[in-house]
């Protein structure tokens, strides 16, 4: 190459650079005039379709990113009232070099710093009258045309390919108006979205302060402008937290009713605190265990469905279907569930309103989780225990509605007989109704007495039984108090270990009070053994109690108050029937507790 044109080459190459370090240096000076000021609102103004005022310092840094810093800025409504939607303490706009070289705004990086969003609506913003529409709103506009094509096979090769800024938000709020007012949903909000382009998939990474609790959510979707257009498209969603883990993947939608049909699963170490955190009025201190779920998820936001659902409930697991109902007052729960095993216990605490005390005895009513969800489950389950009894076979339903909270065995086996049994709660005023159903039949009392560890005065008998108590009252004490029902036991032959006939008929005739324990060394083998009792008031009024042993019959009636503990019997021995030989009869009175009785005479046998 010749020697003039090297330098001439030279000459121009170093004049470019100079120019370009030139413009570079004058870049952060000439940023802050009314042009440059005018041309990045104006651009984000066509990026967001809202208009944007940009705060009176503007600031453009050159190394190592081109970059303007932008304060107090505001995006609000075109025409109107001009509502603010957005309002940010500042913006940090990385610039393309060589565009803004040529006075061209072209953003690779938006960091927002302390936003606060207002939201009057789950809608987009509207297209400004009288403006160009937008970026986003032309690429939604061509989302639309496409699926109105064909909308099982769009075409999306003719979506728009623009490339888009890498957005950070750092420390944001998000609120939402309600009846003129603003009210704060997000707090302390910081994360990332990550959309290269219109026609290229987008991902969301946040996190955020909901109702004091500190979320981590995640958002994948291959097809982000058909979402925001209300259509279906693949979607990953993940959100944790210390009351609930949730993730879904699969189809979803975001309409008006939304609609989602893919895999999902929940879990919380906790349903109340769950609940409560969702916003539902739950009373505090209420026990309800760890929840975990997994399903097929199909349906509405408002009401889906769980089919082959893996459900555990407070570590009792179960498979079966389910549907959830978010569109009420309170949400609804309805489905089936199969349980190899359960723990009743643990799911009465659940579902029914049973709360324990810091002993663990379970002591307090809470009627108000009857008016905080519906359910409506059938359940089933091979084995199932309450503490120390078990069950199998068992057939159940819970239910809770309209201030009503119900759970019924339908059928179940249990000490090689079978159980029918029920729990309701009803709440009409401030104190709960509180209804007790058991039923049993064929049912070996020596199974039971040895689950349950007891062999003082324990009837040792097959035989039939049941209880029906209706009560008022927030806890045990009152519910005993306030009772009224009917009680009944029907057994064959047996014995009852802690009764001694002959030598309880020996201290009765000496006339003199004593302790039923002094006469408690030994074994009453009897042929049948029935009582039955009216309850009214709490108190239990015993209408016939009966046992036979051999020749010998023992009749008891009285008084037997349920809270108290108390006993106020009279009875009698005699012969079996009128017709023995020596039908004089032995009274005596019954007194004391129930764990400590004393027995006096009334009148003195005939020994003649």
């Amino acid at each position: 190459m010749p020697q003039p044109a090297v330098k001439r080459l030279i000459w121009l190459s170093g004049t470019a650079i100079a120019i370009a370090v030139a413009l570079l240096v004058a870049l952060p000076f000439i940023a802050s005039t009314q042009i440059v000021r005018d041309r990045i609102a104006q651009e984000l103004s066509y990026w967001s379709g809202y208009q944007v005022t940009l705060g009176a310092e503007t600031s453009i840094e050159v190394w190592p990113v081109v970059t303007a810093h932008l304060t107090d800025v505001t995006f609000s409504e075109f025409g109107g009232s001009g509502r603010p939607v957005a309002r940010v303490d500042r913006i940090d706009a990385a610039l393309a070099a060589l565009p803004a070289l040529r006075g061209d705004i072209v953003f690779s990086q938006l960091r927002l710093l302390r936003p606060t969003i207002t939201l009057a609506s789950g809608d987009l913003p509207p297209v400004p009258a009288g403006m160009p529409p937008g970026r986003i709103a032309d690429a939604l506009a061509a989302m639309r045309s496409i699926l109105a094509e064909n909308a099982a096979d769009p075409d999306l090769s003719q979506l728009p390919g623009d490339a888009l800024p890498g957005i950070e938000i750092v420390e944001g709020k998000l609120a939402v108006l309600r009846d003129g007012k603003s009210v704060e949903l997000l707090s302390a909000v910081s994360g990332r979205l990550s959309w290269p382009a219109f026609n290229r998939a987008a991902s969301v990474a946040a996190s955020g302060i909901w109702r004091g609790e500190l979320v981590d959510i995640s958002f994948e979707t291959a097809q982000p402008l058909a979402l925001l257009v209300g259509a279906a498209a693949p979607a990953t969603v993940g959100l944790d937290s210390a009351p609930l883990n949730l993730d879904f993947k699969g189809a979803a939608s975001f309409g008006s009713d939304g609609f989602l049909q893919g895999q999902g699963s929940l879990s919380s170490p906790s349903l109340r605190r769950m609940l409560e955190w969702s916003g539902n009025d739950i009373t505090p201190g209420s026990a309800i265990g760890a929840v975990s779920l997994e399903a097929k998820v199909s349906g509405s936001l408002r009401r889906l469905n769980l089919s082959d659902a893996s459900v555990t409930l407070d570590g009792n697991p179960s498979r079966g279907t389910l549907e959830i109902s978010l569109g009420e007052k309170v949400p609804t729960v309805a489905g089936t569930l199969a349980f190899q095993t359960i723990n009743l216990q643990s799911f009465l605490s659940a579902f029914s309103a049973l709360t324990p005390d810091r002993w663990g005895r379970y002591s307090t009513i809470d009627g108000q989780v009857a008016e905080q969800m519906n359910l409506d489950l059938r359940l089933s389950a091979n084995t199932a225990t309450a503490g120390t009894l078990a069950f199998s076979d068992v057939a159940a339903t819970a239910q809770i509605r309209g201030g009503l909270a119900a759970f019924d065995i339908s059928d179940a086996r249990a000490f090689d007989g079978a159980i029918q049994a029920g729990f309701r709660i009803d709440q009409p005023n401030a104190a709960s109704r509180v209804e007790v159903r058991l039923r049993g039949v064929g049912i070996d009392l020596g199974a039971l007495a040895q689950t349950m560890q007891v062999s003082y005065l324990m009837p040792i008998a097959r035989g039939d039984l049941m209880i029906s108590l209706k009560g008022d009252g927030n806890d045990w004490t009152s519910i005993m108090r306030t009772a009224h029902g009917s009680l009944s036991l029907n057994l064959g032959p047996g014995a009852m270990a802690g009764v001694d006939l002959a030598a309880f008929s020996d201290k009765a005739r000496k006339g003199e009070f004593f302790p039923l324990n002094e006469a408690s060394g030994g074994v009453l083998n009897f042929d049948s053994l029935v009582m039955k009792a009216k309850v009214e008031d709490g108190t239990a009024r015993l209408q016939r109690a009966e046992v036979t042993s051999g020749n010998q019959r023992v009749e008891l009636s009285g008084l037997v108050p349920l809270p108290g503990r108390g006993l106020a019997l009279t009875g009698t021995i005699g012969a079996r029937t009128e017709g023995d030989e020596n039908p004089a009869r032995m009274q005596f009175f019954i007194g004391g507790s129930w764990d400590s009785p004393y027995v006096s005479p009334v009148i003195p046998p005939d020994l003649k």
